[in-house]
């Protein structure tokens, strides 16, 4: 389905109620801010044996719950936790990503979408609008999660940014100078992490890097064949990325009193395997209430880095109180 206004289009697909083809008119020109993966007009074996989530990767979704499922990591002591968590979604980043919503339009800006989750999880059924901005270029969206028992899981959104074909530090990343970062426990891909792992509550201009420098995290891409993600604290609820040479800023707006933190994933072509191929480049901005990716049992856990410094890495929802949140993505000239 799509929506169209005199700002911009953007469609909208039932695997996982994800985002895609957004357009936008700005400044008398047609910008692409949101990245379309470039395998989602492939076809034969190596599609088909990819998890829906990526056959037909968008460019924004919600993840219900947020993270990955069975994958072992080798993290530092200070990540063991002391007790799993009961697992109630084997989906990367939630059935809700890799089933088919039933998509409604409700006037000539909006869009719904809705799923029911299987009876053996505690989420009755999700709720996501997507709007076009009528004043601006940009998009509202929303999500309404229902439960049938008490519950608590990581939560993240998914939107993606384009970066592709900048060079290495012509991108700026707009976020708080009282912002804090955290490094991934591990190398996200072996080899091709930009900044080194395990720091924590740093400033965003002094992280180091692999090689024991010390950078800013707001200049994108960095430079190189890199895969890494941050995790941002006390961000205020908005994150933009400055594109100096297209002449406009796309900014993710969000209530951090739900999603207190944003997770970045900068793929800047470190992943060579199909359907990444190395030619990734994208930056998700991703609110988020959860440990960094790792899944259930260290969201929900007491003892993990994150936990021990107070930060919320899930989110609870009760029978009969719908637990909503509201986001934007905003495009502007610079």
């Amino acid at each position: 389905m799509k929506l169209t206004n005199m700002h911009g289009a953007v469609s909208l697909q039932a695997l996982g109620a994800m985002l895609h083809d957004c357009v936008f008119k700005l400044n008398g020109k047609q910008v692409r801010p949101l990245y379309d993966p470039p395998w989602r007009s492939d076809h034969g074996g190596n599609l088909d044996a990819l998890p829906p989530i990526l056959r037909k990767m968008g460019s924004e979704w919600p993840c219900v719950p947020f993270g990955r499922t069975q994958e072992q990591l080798q993290l530092p002591t200070e990540w063991d936790v002391s007790e799993s968590a009961a697992d109630w979604d084997s989906w990367v980043h939630g059935y809700s990503s890799n089933s088919d919503w039933q998509l409604e339009q409700l006037n000539a800006r909006t869009l719904r979408a809705t799923i029911h989750y299987p009876e053996q999880t505690p989420i009755l059924h999700l709720e996501r609008t997507v709007e076009l901005l009528e004043d601006m270029p940009g998009i509202a969206l929303s999500l309404t999660i229902h439960a049938h028992r008490e519950t608590r899981f990581p939560l993240g959104l998914h939107p993606i940014l384009s970066m592709a074909g900048a060079a290495s530090g012509t991108l700026r990343l707009a976020v708080p100078d009282h912002a804090r970062v955290w490094s991934f426990p591990v190398d996200v891909e072996p080899g091709r992490g930009h900044f080194s792992p395990s720091q924590q509550d740093c400033p965003p201009g002094q992280v180091r890097t692999s090689t024991g420098d010390i950078t800013d995290i707001r200049l994108l891409p960095p430079e190189g064949r890199t895969e890494d993600l941050l995790l941002l604290t006390r961000t205020d609820g908005a994150v933009g990325l400055v594109n100096a040479a297209q002449g406009y800023t796309t900014t993710v707006r969000w209530d951090t009193e739900h999603l207190p933190g944003c997770l970045l994933w900068i793929s800047n072509g470190g992943r060579d395997a199909y359907p990444w191929n190395g030619r990734v480049q994208a930056l998700g901005v991703e609110p988020v209430a959860s440990a960094f990716d790792l899944g259930m049992a260290h969201s929900l856990a007491h003892d993990t880095p994150l936990a021990r410094h107070g930060l919320q890495t899930s989110i609870s929802v009760l029978p009969g109180t719908p637990f909503a949140c509201k986001y934007t993505i905003l495009i502007t000239p610079n």
